[in-house]
């Protein structure tokens, strides 16, 4: 019998354990979800002299060229984006993401600071990428960042696009914070409980790298997948029971 209550016990814990929320529509998004990279004809110029690939058979290089005021001392030669919709250059896309918790936003096992915590620790976002991954090297540097990204990054290891790929998590900018009651049609459904909402944004660093052989504009299209473990769940003794942090999707 003592086994059994203990059993129900942990049963009973798991039921309420700490389970987050994200809205699957609209609200997990790309802004821009798709980036123009135009390269000028300097870039292009550039990139031929300072990557040239292998000697021609007559043995004539490219080497000994003077290189144009405004190219860079050495390669790569970086381009970055654009906005569609607006022209404007674009460094980085940036991720916004709407999450559900139980209680309050402030709650120190259901809110924000809970959830964020378990994002950078044990979860990556699934990205789907589309475009001209074949022709060009597109290129991005993990992990999401905090917003802003108004300069192109100084450095880092960045990695190519594929077609879809999990990106880890750093710290979010969170805001439009609103604490719902337990009537709230999207507590009833998700806790039966009072619970909070909350928007998370991202951004990533996205450019395009030339190697001399490039021609013409490329363009690069980002989808926002799942969330998805990328360590073990670690299952946590709250007020005597285990439970385990999870991360799930909802579609309002």
């Amino acid at each position: 019998m003592r086994r059994l209550a203990l059993l129900a016990t942990l049963l009973g814990g798991l039921a309420f354990a700490q389970t987050w929320y994200y809205n699957v529509d609209q609200d997990n998004a790309f802004s821009p979800g798709t980036l123009n990279f135009s390269p000028s004809s300097e870039q292009l110029v550039c990139a031929g002299l300072l990557e040239p690939g292998a000697a021609p058979a007559g043995g004539a290089t490219v080497s000994d060229l003077p290189l144009p005021a405004g190219c860079p001392a050495a390669p790569p030669v970086v381009v970055y984006g654009t906005d569609p919709a607006s022209g404007d250059p674009v460094y980085a896309t940036t991720l916004t993401v709407k999450f559900w918790g139980r209680r309050r936003a402030n709650d120190r096992t259901y809110g924000t600071d809970p959830l964020i915590r378990l994002i950078k620790r044990s979860y990556a976002l699934q990205v789907d990428a589309s475009g001209d991954l074949q022709r060009v090297d597109d290129q991005f540097l993990p992990p999401f960042v905090t917003p802003p990204a108004g300069v192109p990054p100084l450095g880092g290891s960045w990695y190519p696009w594929q077609d879809s790929q999990t990106v880890s998590l750093d710290e979010p900018r969170v805001s439009e914070v609103q604490n719902h009651p337990w009537w709230n049609r999207t507590c009833r459904n998700l806790y039966g409980d009072r619970c909070w909402s909350a928007v998370f944004t991202w951004v990533l660093p996205v450019r395009l790298v030339l190697h001399g052989n490039e021609s013409g504009s490329a363009q690069l299209t980002l989808t926002p997948g799942f969330f998805v473990r990328r360590t073990a769940a670690t299952l946590e003794v709250r007020g005597g029971t285990f439970e385990a942090p999870e991360l799930k999707p909802y579609a309002p």
